[in-house]
Order: structure tokens, then C-alpha cells, then sequence
């Protein structure tokens, strides 16, 4: 799973970056391999992944992108230890970003991509695990 993460991860980003979308051909070939990695491993612990959820759902309440759900989601599912960390590392990504944007541009950005906060985060999160 994490080797078709990583191949998609460079055309996800360049997609995210240019539209603001993530296209759902990359969603339906990481699901396709995210099915596979499931059925062969099993799925993470009920509690956490229930919170993933909940978070998500807050996510999704403010306006993030459904591309970038499904995106978390995948990688939720399919990865089963400590998916706060992840998640805590995707968020601080996504915060070092805005400032960068808010550094290069002067103003507060209304939308950023992402997906390259996602990937970062993944990366780093497979790291220190």
C-alpha cells in the first residue's frame, strides 16, 4: 500500500496544486489497492478508527475537500498504528504550508492544496514509526 501511495503521491500533488482537486481516477486506483491491503491484513482498531472518523466528519463539516477525505480515509484504513499521530502530523503540515503561502503572497489563502501536507505527513509518519 505504501508503494502505490508513494507512486501516486507526485501526480496527486501536481493535480491538487494546479485545480484545488484531486481527480477520482487516483481515488478509484487506491481504493482498488487499499481493498487488497484490507482483505489481506485487516483493518485498524475499531476505537481509533471511529475517532479518525469522527475527525473527518469535522473536516468535512469545514470545508475541506472530498478529494482529501477520501485521501485521509485510504490511508486511515489501511495503516493501523497511532492514526492521531498521522493525522497530527497532516494538520501541522497544512499549518507550515498556510504560513508559507501567507510569507510568499501577503495575505491569508481562502484554500490550499492538501495533498502535499497529506503525503508529507504520511512520509513523516512512516518515519517515525
Amino acid at each position: 500500500m505504501d508503494f502505490a501511495l508513494l507512486v501516486l503521491a507526485i501526480p496527486l500533488c501536481i493535480a491538487d496544486i494546479n485545480s484545488f482537486v484531486i481527480p477520482n481516477i487516483y481515488s478509484k486506483i487506491l481504493f482498488y489497492v487499499g481493498f487488497i491491503h484490507i482483505w489481506i491484513h485487516g483493518i485498524a482498531r475499531v476505537r481509533e478508527v471511529l475517532l479518525a472518523v469522527a475527525i473527518l466528519s469535522l473536516l468535512l463539516f469545514f470545508g475541506t475537500g472530498m478529494g482529501d477525505i477520501k485521501l485521509l480515509t485510504l490511508i486511515i484504513l489501511t495503516h493501523s498504528s497511532n492514526i492521531l499521530n498521522f493525522l497530527g502530523f497532516v494538520f501541522f503540515l497544512a499549518i507550515v504550508h498556510i504560513v508559507v503561502l501567507v510569507g510568499i503572497h501577503r495575505r491569508i489563502p481562502t484554500k490550499i492544496p492538501l495533498a502535499p501536507s497529506i503525503f508529507l505527513g504520511l512520509a513523516t509518519y512512516l518515519a517515525t514509526r
